[in-house]
């Protein structure tokens, strides 16, 4: 009911400032119509001046009735924005937060309780709230970020309409060190693995893509889902069968495909406060829907189990600490190359600089300075010299 008020206050704003624009347009040519039809009706001179001055006042206050009434819907929006995005956020927290929910099995703490489900989340800014939860086996924590649409900014509202967006979630699962084997791994889809494996420097260091083979994995959707690894080995030893019915297999993606974005498991993650981390992100259901996120949830826990108890062989792992030794000198040669390329440069410069300043002096300075410059090589080229003696 306040959603559909609010669109018929929005409606009836829109229509009044698009006609108050259009009237300010074309003010002087309306108030001469107005003024000539009126003219030809009026039956006096005095009727004729009475209706001209109210055509005219009427136009005069124009500008300030449009910036009111835009300015009223403009807050009127900040509100129902503000509203909308705590209302799909209240939905999440009493849905997977709230004691007895799936979290609260799962987390020995989740959020700050102290008044309600809001208290279970932090506001970070109208559309951003974040979820925070501990105490779980092998990893840190759970903190999960609720990416909203921009629904109080008029300006976002607008850009949507041309380029849709959804709520969404992003989970970031740091691991312990100890309880996360050598490991980089995306499964997206196809759009968003192309754009992962362009931006990560992780997955362009250490993962190729991966054909998913139909005899291994006959539920997995591979004509939805690309898949990015450092080996094709441990991402079949992750692919459960639990993960394949909770997420992966061809009958539970049919229902998570609306909803799955990306999943990024990363041992060498060179952004955020742990370097061993689990990240996925999914969009948002409608607040009516918020428990069909459930099974999708599940299967997040299920996997913090499946990588922290994951062991790779000998052979594999003694692979996966080539490929880093590999990695890290080629980083060191690259660093060394460009530290070079940047002393040089320096060095261009200051004798550019050199070479300007000697030009302005006069012939006086300069065959002082050229003196100068000949008696510092001179010395240069004795210890030079003195050195290898």
């Amino acid at each position: 009911m306040k959603g559909s008020c609010l669109h018929s206050l929005a409606g009836a704003a829109l229509v009044l400032v698009t006609c108050f624009l259009l009237v300010r347009a074309g003010s002087q040519n309306d108030v001469s119509s107005a003024v000539q039809s009126n003219s030809r009706a009026a039956k006096s001179e005095t009727e004729f001046a009475s209706v001209w001055w109210q055509a005219a006042l009427h136009i005069k206050w124009l500008p300030e009735v449009a910036i009111a009434t835009f300015l009223v819907f403009y807050l009127a929006n900040i509100w129902y924005g503000r509203t909308r995005n705590s209302e799909v956020a209240v939905a999440f927290a009493e849905t997977f937060c709230t004691e007895g929910s799936l979290l609260d099995r799962n987390f020995s703490q989740v959020g700050p309780r102290v008044n309600g489900a809001m208290d279970l989340i932090l506001r970070e800014s109208m559309n951003k709230f974040n979820i925070y939860a501990t105490g779980r086996r092998f990893c840190k924590s759970f903190q999960a970020t609720l990416d909203l649409q921009h629904r109080q900014d008029l300006l976002y509202m607008a850009c949507y309409l041309v380029s849709p967006r959804q709520d969404r979630i992003d989970i970031d699962i740091p691991m312990n060190e100890n309880n996360m084997q050598p490991l980089v791994l995306v499964i997206a889809t196809p759009r968003l693995a192309k754009e992962l494996s362009k931006t990560l420097p992780d997955v362009q260091s250490f993962a190729h893509p991966i054909s998913v083979e139909t005899k291994r994995l006959p539920q997995f959707p591979s004509d939805k889902l690309s898949v990015w690894a450092e080996s094709s080995t441990m991402f079949y030893e992750l692919m459960t069968d639990k993960v394949m019915d909770l997420l992966f297999g061809r009958a539970a993606f049919h229902e998570a495909s609306k909803y799955f974005r990306y999943l990024h498991f990363s041992s060498e993650n060179p952004e955020g406060f742990s370097k061993h981390s689990l990240k996925l992100s999914f969009n948002l259901p409608q607040k009516e829907q918020m428990q069909d996120l459930t099974k999708v949830l599940a299967a997040v826990l299920h996997l913090i189990d499946v990588v922290g108890s994951h062991q790779l062989s000998p052979e594999g792992k003694e692979k996966a600490m080539k490929r880093r030794e590999k990695v890290a000198a080629s980083e060191h040669k690259s660093s060394a190359t460009e530290r070079a390329e940047a002393q040089q440069l320096k060095r261009q410069e200051k004798q550019q600089e050199q070479m300007e300043k000697v030009k302005r002096m006069t012939p006086e300075l300069r065959a002082k300075f050229e003196a100068r410059q000949e008696r510092v090589q001179t010395k240069r080229a004795m210890k030079q010299r003195m050195i290898r003696a």
